[in-house]
């Protein structure tokens, strides 16, 4: 289980530092719990405002009593200290992940997004290649290269149930497949609205 590190309770923590040396570490130091902490929960997204969301499993009525306490808690906002860390400064710290490849801006909808339409993150603790390269390190050892798969069965089949990836959200699939297809190791399957629905690996 992930707890979240004593630094979480450090009230400066949570006030954007005036000096810029440290205001790096700063934003470094967030960067890390965010990663860590949703890592250790496999939470995949948070709203811009630092808000856990958990869409798929809530629409799948698979969130138990554990996983329904992190639904619905901003990690920006600390009661038990009643620190909380300004919006303004939130989206410094996202930012900066997004340049570091750490998170993934998107919009209502699932799709990547720009400043003025984002209203969530994926969170990245791999980034994409990483994640690409599991994925592909599973179809190697699954026997399951040259096979079409479709994103369900990669996300929530019990054959991916060991795997790091199993669980993932289906548009976060999609990017983290991606890398695959621009190396030619994949092609991606659609159905006939257009949306992603399948992959096969070579």
């Amino acid at each position: 289980m992930a707890s979240l590190p004593p630094v979480y309770s450090f009230p400066p923590l949570y006030t954007r530092q005036p000096n810029s040396l440290t205001r790096r570490q700063q934003i470094s130091t967030w960067i890390d719990i965010i990663s860590q902490y949703c890592k250790g929960k496999k939470i995949w997204y948070m709203s811009a405002d630092g808000t856990v969301i958990d869409d798929d499993r809530s629409e799948n009525g698979k969130i138990d009593n554990e996983d329904s306490k992190e639904v619905g808690k901003n990690l920006f906002n600390n009661e038990e200290i009643q620190r909380s860390v300004p919006q303004v400064f939130i989206d410094e710290i996202w930012s900066q992940m997004v340049k570091e490849g750490k998170c993934l801006p998107i919009d209502q909808s699932g799709r990547k997004s720009n400043n003025s339409t984002t209203t969530r993150y994926f969170i990245l603790w791999k980034n994409l290649d990483n994640w690409a390269s599991l994925i592909l390190q599973w179809f190697e050892d699954s026997g399951k290269l040259n096979q079409v798969i479709t994103l369900y069965e990669l996300s929530e089949s019990d054959e991916t149930l060991s795997w790091e990836f199993h669980g993932m959200p289906e548009n976060l699939l999609y990017y983290s497949l991606k890398p695959l297809c621009d190396r030619n190791r994949a092609t991606m399957l659609k159905d006939e609205n257009g949306k992603v629905i399948a992959i096969k690996v070579v």
